[in-house]
């Protein structure tokens, strides 16, 4: 694993250094006090691993992992630093991990296998050749040969797409297609439209290698994905239901991981306002289920991380934030406590207006006035 680390302390690059070159599965490929030269030779570099430093001159740490992370070269981003009031800042720009100085050698190796292992199953994704469907976040339809994004004739194509996506594996009335795509249209216009549409779809995933399968018969529509998709992986799980999640929780956490945010996120499609709202409180549901059974294993490394996960996309879920702090407390970790509580109250009171819950305060009062 590459790595490299940035500090405006030279003292502080040298120990780390030290502690990472005493890892078997780790090359430091480079050590920077100032901030330009690394954004210089990143990409020639390619780390799998920024070890940050926060509070430094000029570009804080915060800003150069946005920098870096717009390069989008995979590379995954660790806080070190002395102070403790940046951590939800931290999880907001997806930092896997955030360490306070002096570094604890046992954390900082638990970082390091957990960075090997989210890189071990980024690869498997990669070696994968088959097209690829990507429905939240942002609506991404992926070739087969190059995984560079389809070029859809016309926009109404893309949507016809993502329709049959939503009601796969059912019979459609082409009316109930027509009202949605075409509702301002005369039905035998919204209907010439849709046969129209209809061949353009198949012809456009056809020639970018994209296997579907889709049959029409007295009026009615079939539509079958034979690729893989985000969406439809979190449906079979939602279906499934706790017993799955339960029963397969590393799997779970991949599908739930794939969340990248509200379905077909940036596209006005009236249609599925309902869908999206489900899909949104399934993923709600869904994560806190997972990140209580971690904890009920006795997991809690996992359900942090994994609840990083989650606040970083529903900043304001109360249950997430509660079972976090409940994680520092079974650790007795005043500090980690200390300055999520903090980082969360100020959201609450700047974005929000309002307060975090008193039964929160109590938490705070009773975990800061242990000895």
């Amino acid at each position: 694993m590459r790595v490299v680390i940035v500090d405006d302390e030279r003292l502080a690059i040298m120990r780390l250094q030290h502690i990472l070159e005493g890892i078997e599965e780790v090359e430091v490929v480079g050590t920077y006090t100032n901030y330009m030269e690394l954004l210089n030779d990143f990409p020639r570099l390619q780390p799998d691993a920024a070890f940050l430093d926060i509070d430094m001159p000029g570009m804080n740490g915060l800003e150069l992992a946005a920098n870096l992370q717009g390069m989008e070269l995979d590379t995954e981003i660790v806080f070190i630093t002395a102070y403790d009031q940046y951590a939800l800042d931290a999880f907001r720009v997806n930092a896997l991990d955030y360490l306070l100085k002096p570094v604890d050698e046992v954390a900082l190796r638990d970082t390091i296998r957990r960075i090997l292992k989210r890189k071990r199953r980024a690869s498997m994704r990669k070696k994968e050749t088959h097209a690829r469907i990507q429905c939240f976040g942002q609506y991404i339809v992926s070739r087969l040969n190059d995984g560079s994004p389809v070029d859809f004739p016309t926009a109404k194509t893309e949507e016809l797409l993502a329709y049959f996506l939503i009601h796969r594996d059912t019979s459609l009335s082409k009316w109930s297609i027509c009202e949605s795509l075409w509702p301002e249209h005369e039905p035998q216009k919204a209907e010439q439209n849709l046969h129209t549409t209809v061949f353009r779809m198949k012809k456009t995933l056809l020639d970018n290698g994209i296997h579907i399968q889709l049959s029409s018969k007295k009026g009615f529509y079939h539509f079958q994905l034979l690729e893989s998709c985000d969406y439809v992986r979190f449906e079979e799980l939602r279906r499934g239901g706790s017993a799955q999640i339960d029963r397969y929780p590393a799997d779970a956490e991949e599908v739930l991981r794939q969340y990248k945010g509200p379905l077909f996120d940036w596209k006005d499609y009236a249609w599925c306002e309902a869908d999206k709202e489900r899909a949104n409180q399934s993923f709600r549901d869904m994560s806190k289920t997972l990140a209580r059974l971690y904890m009920k294993r006795g997991e809690y490394r996992q359900a942090q991380d994994f609840l990083q996960f989650f606040l970083s996309i529903v900043p304001y879920d109360e249950e997430g934030h509660e079972m976090m702090l409940r994680i520092f407390m079974h650790r007795q970790d005043r500090t980690s406590f200390s300055m999520h509580f903090n980082k969360m109250k100020e959201v609450f009171q700047q974005e929000m207006g309002m307060e975090p819950p008193a039964f929160m305060e109590q938490m705070y009062v009773e975990m800061m006035g242990k000895s």
